[in-house]
């Protein structure tokens, strides 16, 4: 099941990036992974692309290699949100282990799907392409960072802010129980 949900995330992400050419890059240095997180919902607000939805807090950890990252929300995905080393992006690259809450230790991943729901803490967040403060104290040996990303938005399209509705699959990495879940909706196609 993991391969085959990996095998459809890389079909729809070509599909996205044949459509959106210019929107992704490569990215080689410092960054949090939040695909496997939780995130707690607070009562302020964040603009994404223009519009707004409700602001959500991920600890996530910060990790050092190839990633990618949507130039569309960040036009230079190599300068971090404030320019120190104090800061990182939040990007993606898939992990079969990888660092995970609370032991902060390297544990398996698993894709699962879920259906997003009205309930409290049954949406999803997105904290693909988000500002991230490093935390000064490490857990474990690992650098944690507190990642800023809005609730109940889709990370696909890549230059449209898209809400997500009650209904909606979406796919994560985060362990069953989690609270808004970082993940994305599956993208469906239209047929012509």
């Amino acid at each position: 099941m993991k391969k085959i949900l990996f095998i459809l995330f890389l079909i729809s992400f070509s599909i996205i990036v044949c459509a959106q050419e210019n929107g992704l890059s490569i990215v080689k240095g410092k960054f949090a992974y939040c695909g496997a997180s939780s995130t707690q919902i607070t009562k302020d607000s964040i603009i994404i692309l223009g519009k707004k939805f409700l602001k959500g807090i991920s600890t996530c950890p910060v990790l050092d290699g190839f990633s990618v990252a949507n130039t569309y929300l960040i036009s230079n995905p190599t300068i971090t949100p404030d320019g120190t080393d104090k800061t990182v992006w939040s990007l993606f690259w898939y992990y079969d282990s990888v660092v995970q809450a609370p032991s902060w230790k390297i544990a398996a991943t698993y894709n699962r799907t879920f259906i997003v729901t009205n309930e409290p803490g049954g949406g999803m967040s997105n904290m693909w392409c988000m500002p991230c403060k490093i935390l000064p104290k490490k857990v474990n040996g690992i650098t944690l960072a507190e990642c800023e990303g809005p609730i109940n938005e889709s990370a696909f399209p890549l230059d449209k802010a898209v809400r997500v509705i009650p209904g909606m699959t979406s796919v994560t990495q985060a362990p069953l129980g989690a609270s808004y879940p970082v993940g994305t909706v599956i993208p469906i196609f239209k047929k012509n």
